[in-house]
C-alpha cells in the first residue's frame, strides 16, 4: 500500500500545512485574545453613554464589572465543552455571542439592557473563545517544555494590548459616527476575524505523535474522525482528579492574591497620576493617559516575555520572580512623586500583571496535563480573575475612601503580591517536578515531566 493509505495526511488550511506550520495556533490566540481585550476599553463609552441616559458613574461600570464576572466563570464552564469536542464548535458560539452583543448595545434604551449585552453576552463570548482558543489549543500543539511557556504567553498577549488597540480606533468612532454605529462596525470587525480563525482553529489529530527530535508526526492507519480528533493522554488529570489534588486550590488561591491586589490598584491608577498633590501626581488628562498606555501595553509585552522566562527557569520560578517584582512595582508607585516615577512605576506594574496571567496557566499545565487544561484551567481562572477582578477594585476604592490615600491599595497589593511568592515557594514543585498523578493529592513527582 502507499504512504498515503497508511498514514494520515495532516490538516490543512488554503493549502498551508498545519502540523508543520503550527505556530498558526498560538498566533490564533493572539488574534482572539485583541478582540476580547477591547472589552477593557469600555471606559471609552462611558461619558457618551452617561451624557445619553444620565446615568451616574458606579450604575455604567456595572456592565464592565458584569462583564469580567461571565468572562471568568465561562472559562471554567466552557472549557468543558472544549476538552469533550474540541476547539471549533465552542468557539464558533463564542464568537457569535460577541458579535450579537455588539450589534444588541447598539440599539440598547437602558442601564438593564446594557449590563445584559455588554455584561452578560460579551462576558460568556470573551469566556468561551479565550478558554477555546489558548490555554488548552496551545499546550496541545506545544508539549515540549522549553516551548511551550513561550507560545501560551504568545497566545495571550492580545488581551493586554487588545484596549490600547480599542480605545483610540473607538474614540474616532465615536467621534465620527456616534456610540451606536461604533457598536456595529465593532461587531463587523469581531465577525471579520473571529470567523476567519473559525476555519482554522483545531486541535491536532489523534493520529499524530509527538516526540521531542521528530516534533508531530503521522501514525499509520488513515483519516482521523471529529470524535477521534479530540486525543487524550491517560496520565493527564481529569477535573474530578484535579480538585482532589492541593496544587489545584492552591494554584487559585495564588492567582486570586495576585489578581485582586493587581486589580485593587491597577484600578486606583488612573486617579492617583491625576489626582493634585500631596494626594496624587497632578498629571493633566492627556499625560495620564500616556501612563495609562505605558501600563497597557507593558500588560501585553510581559505575557510573551515571563513566559519565556518560564521556559527558562522552570514555572514555579518564574511564578515567584513575578509576583516579588509585582510588589517592588507596586512600592515604587507608592513613592512616586513625578511623571516618570509613576510611568516606570506603572509600566513595571503592566509587566508583572501580564506575566501573572501568562504563567498560571503554564503551571497548571506543567502539573495537570494538557487533555482537560480547558476546564482544569478554566476554574482555576474563574477563583482568580473572576472574584480577584470582581471584588479587588471595590476593595480599593474603598481603601481610598476610607484612607483619603491611595498608599493603602498600593501598599496592600504589594503586602498580597509577597504572601503569593512565599506560598508559591513553598508548595509549588520544582522544575521538572510538576507532572502530578492520576487521583493523589500531594503527589510524587513524574520524572517524566
Amino acid at each position: 500500500m502507499s504512504n498515503s493509505q497508511n498514514f494520515a495526511s495532516p490538516p490543512r488550511w488554503l493549502g498551508v500545512d498545519l502540523v508543520k506550520n503550527r505556530w498558526i495556533f498560538p498566533f490564533l490566540g493572539l488574534f482572539t485574545t485583541l478582540m476580547g481585550g477591547a472589552a477593557y476599553a469600555f471606559s471609552v463609552f462611558i461619558m457618551p453613554l452617561e451624557a445619553e441616559f444620565g446615568w451616574v458613574r458606579a450604575d455604567t461600570v456595572l456592565a464592565f464589572s458584569v462583564c469580567m464576572f461571565c468572562f471568568g466563570f465561562l472559562m471554567g464552564a466552557g472549557g468543558y465543552f472544549v476538552d469533550k469536542y474540541g476547539p471549533k464548535k465552542p468557539f464558533v458560539v463564542g464568537a457569535a455571542l460577541m458579535v450579537v452583543s455588539q450589534v444588541l448595545s447598539s440599539q440598547i434604551a437602558s442601564l438593564t439592557g446594557l449590563v445584559l449585552t455588554y455584561g452578560v453576552i460579551l462576558g460568556i463570548g470573551i469566556g468561551i473563545t479565550y478558554t477555546s482558543a489558548t490555554i488548552a489549543l496551545t499546550s496541545r500543539w506545544y508539549p515540549e517544555r522549553e516551548k511551550r511557556s513561550l507560545m501560551i504567553g504568545v497566545a495571550v498577549v492580545g488581551f493586554g494590548l487588545g484596549a490600547v488597540v480599542a480605545a483610540p480606533l473607538w474614540a474616532a468612532g465615536i467621534a465620527a459616527y456616534g456610540w451606536r454605529t461604533t457598536y456595529i462596525l465593532t461587531g463587523g470587525v469581531f465577525a471579520v476575524v473571529l470567523g476567519i480563525i473559525a476555519t482554522i482553529i483545531q486541535f491536532p489529530p489523534s493520529n499524530y505523535q509527538f516526540s521531542a527530535d521528530k516534533g508531530w508526526q503521522p501514525l499509520a492507519g488513515g483519516a482521523v474522525t471529529q470524535k477521534q480528533a479530540v486525543a487524550v493522554n491517560p496520565e493527564d488529570l481529569t477535573l474530578a482528579d484535579a480538585v482532589k489534588n492541593g496544587l489545584f486550590w492552591f494554584t487559585g488561591i495564588s492567582f486570586f492574591l495576585t489578581i485582586f491586589g493587581g486589580l485593587m490598584a491597577v484600578s486606583q491608577l488612573a486617579a492617583f497620576a491625576g489626582a493634585a498633590p500631596p494626594v496624587g501626581i497632578g498629571l493633566a488628562p492627556l499625560i495620564t493617559a500616556t501612563v495609562i498606555q505605558a501600563k497597557a501595553v507593558n500588560n501585553g509585552l510581559g505575557r510573551p516575555v515571563w513566559g519565556w522566562v518560564a521556559g527558562k527557569i522552570g514555572p514555579k520560578n518564574a511564578l515567584i520572580s513575578v509576583a516579588l517584582f509585582m510588589a517592588l512595582s507596586l512600592y515604587v508607585l507608592s513613592i512616586s512623586e513625578s511623571r516618570a516615577m509613576v510611568t516606570l512605576g506603572a509600566a513595571l506594574v503592566g509587566l508583572s500583571f501580564g506575566g501573572a496571567l501568562a504563567l498560571n496557566p503554564v503551571i497548571a499545565a506543567f502539573m495537570f496535563g494538557a487533555s482537560y487544561i480547558a476546564r482544569i484551567y478554566g476554574w482555576i481562572f474563574f477563583m482568580g480573575f473572576g472574584f480577584g477582578g470582581f471584588f479587588g477594585p471595590r476593595v480599593g476604592g474603598l481603601l481610598f475612601t476610607a484612607t483619603g490615600s491611595y498608599d493603602a491599595p498600593f501598599l496592600l497589593a504589594a503586602g498580597l503580591a509577597i504572601t503569593s511568592a512565599v506560598l508559591s515557594a513553598l508548595i509549588f514543585p520544582a522544575k521538572g517536578k510538576e507532572k502530578q498523578r492520576r487521583s493523589q493529592k500531594l503527589v510524587k513527582a513524574d520524572s517524566s515531566a
